[in-house]
């Protein structure tokens, strides 16, 4: 029996144009929903930060994340003419009540969404060369065919789109893990010291897009020890130049963007926070040791110290702190379920495949997307998917696999056919609200995900329209620092249920996580409408709510009905 024909050659233009075209199609609906969504939770901090700190050359606002991707997002920002404030958070290095003073001062000043959009542009263009970068894994796996299976499968799940048309770190830190995959299967392919070098650049380039990098820096030495372990000297020699180069890398990072580093007061607090961080934890103790700077080592012992049991919910249900099957179970819930059972068997074809590597492609795409999954189930915050986009993008590069058996037996070729038709159709009806999207049978999204999953507050602007067509509507929303909902609105904070008439609109994320106990009574009533693609639920109140709390689980939707009922009895 043969193994079919060989794959076609990888200069065939046709490829190159699928991929160009559903780029541009990426490219186009995220930047739609890039200029209509507002902040959220996470953008105002990253933004202004970023921001600041080019303008500044100063990074005593950066320390809770590093510091490359808030810069790199934040260089078109600037042809917005942002305000950057003086203010007395600025100077004491408060980051989180900067954020405040910055994001209204632009939105006063109506720089806010064109610096918005420009910061944004740049998180959707990172996305694409992901994209790329997925491609390519696989086709040094799978073939030419394969990498455009796998690169189509990222472009056209709605869940990507919907983050990467937000100007966070999550994209940034996947692209950095797919470049530092890439250049981990070159390096497999001839571990010269000259790529050990280059090796290190992308592990640089890691270390300073998310402290959680540091887990790809056991990977690099595990994978260059193991695969150099017949000549202990030349696997030393390896791995000291990759690790000096990624030392070198960081630090002309962090000092290209503040040359002085931080003023003497700004890093005390820096060292106070680094002191309170090793006081009670090892992994602290460990990574602020390292030779990097200060303002690095600060974010970290500051995530430490912060990373506490924080509310989360899934499937309807609500807790404090993590669970190690959060994350899977939120890909099962976001992600179309023709594209899980896909990537599975994709993964299945790759490991009974003889014709692929399977050791080159267990030590440079399994093996980081493994660390980096038990890094998330050792740590406390159940904070949506996106915490997960690395693994997502290396699982998709199993997908791949089915390219081969694709050519050879017609059954497989239709599935890979339905696969992609599902993908194209969803990518489209998720649209203008990728983010909030579920697919079947995970509808209505309001009863299963909640957070960045669903409601990370990009919601408020229509909201706020929203608010101004109806008489005084009370709200309970999540939001970025610095915005309110505006629009003749009242806040539902510490308002007795039973003096509640009229209209209100409640975020998702308040409702299951940050006020769950405050908004229990909501829980048990119908909402008349959504907004946001129902991240934001509305009800309407013709006569006194019951306040007796309603069941984790919100009741089913009563869409178009005259007033909100009570459905859980």
């Amino acid at each position: 029996m043969t193994d079919g024909p060989a794959p076609a050659p990888s200069t065939r233009p046709w490829r190159l144009a699928v991929l160009v075209v559903a780029s541009l199609a990426f490219l186009g609906i995220g930047l739609l929903q890039a200029s209509r969504d507002a902040p959220t939770v996470d953008e105002g901090v990253d933004v202004s930060s970023g921001v600041t700190s080019l303008v500044r050359h100063d990074l005593r606002l950066v320390p809770e994340h590093p510091a490359l991707p808030k810069a790199v997002a934040a260089l078109p920002a600037l042809l917005a003419q942002p305000v950057v404030p003086d203010t007395a958070a600025y100077r004491e290095g408060d980051w989180f009540d900067y954020s405040d003073d910055f994001i209204a001062a632009n939105a006063r000043a109506g720089t806010l969404r064109p610096m918005l959009v420009w910061a944004r542009s740049v998180a959707l263009l990172e996305s694409i060369a992901c994209a790329a970068l997925i491609a390519l894994l696989a086709k040094r796996a799978f073939g030419a065919d394969g990498g455009l299976l796998a690169a189509l499968a990222w472009l056209t799940t709605p869940y990507v789109v919907g983050l990467s048309h937000f100007a966070m770190i999550d994209v940034a830190f996947t692209l950095a893990v797919l470049g530092l995959a890439l250049l981990l299967l070159r390096w497999r392919e001839s571990p010269t010291l000259g790529r050990a070098a280059v090796l290190g650049l992308g592990l640089g380039g890691a270390l300073a897009s998310r402290h959680t990098g540091l887990v790809l820096l056991l990977v690099v030495v595990g994978v260059i020890a193991w695969t150099l372990r017949a000549d202990v000297r030349a696997a030393a020699s390896q791995v000291v130049v990759a690790g000096l180069v990624s030392v070198v890398v960081v630090w002309a990072v962090y000092r290209g963007l503040s040359p002085s580093g931080p003023p003497p007061s700004v890093a005390a607090n820096f060292e106070g926070i680094i002191g309170a961080g090793s006081d009670g934890s090892a992994a602290t103790r460990l990574a602020t040791a390292l030779p990097l700077p200060l303002e690095w080592r600060a974010g970290f012992a500051y995530l430490d110290l912060t990373s506490t049991a924080r509310p989360a919910s899934l499937f309807g249900r609500s807790w404090d702190g993590g669970r190690w099957w959060y994350f899977p179970a939120s890909a099962a819930l976001k992600l179309p379920l023709t594209l899980v059972l896909a990537v599975v068997a994709g993964w299945v074809v790759a490991v009974r495949d003889r014709q692929v590597d399977r050791r080159r492609l267990a030590q440079a795409v399994a093996l980081p997307a493994v660390a980096l999954w038990l890094l998330l189930v050792g740590q406390p915050l159940d904070l949506g998917l996106r915490l997960a986009m690395p693994v997502v993008a290396l699982a998709l590069v199993g997908l791949g696999a089915l390219a081969r058996p694709a050519r050879r037996h017609r059954p497989v070729a239709m599935a890979v056919g339905v696969l992609l038709l599902v993908q194209v159709a969803a990518s489209a009806v998720a649209a203008p609200h990728s983010l909030a999207w579920t697919p079947v049978p995970w509808t209505p999204a309001y009863r299963w995900v909640s957070d960045s999953n669903l409601d990370a507050g990009q919601a408020l602007y229509e909201v706020r329209d929203w608010a101004r067509a109806h008489d005084r509507p009370y709200v309970a929303l999540d939001a970025t620092r610095g915005l309110d909902v505006e629009g003749g609105s009242r806040s539902l904070d510490d308002v007795r249920p039973a003096t509640v008439r009229g209209w209100v609109a409640v975020g998702v994320t308040p409702l299951m996580q940050t006020r769950r106990d405050d908004l229990a009574w909501l829980r048990g009533y119908c909402p008349v409408g959504t907004l946001g693609g129902g991240s934001v639920l509305v009800y309407r109140f013709t006569a006194a709510p019951d306040p007796a709390p309603g069941p984790e689980r919100p009741v089913p939707a009563c869409i178009g009905a005259r007033a909100s009922t009570r459905g859980d009895r």
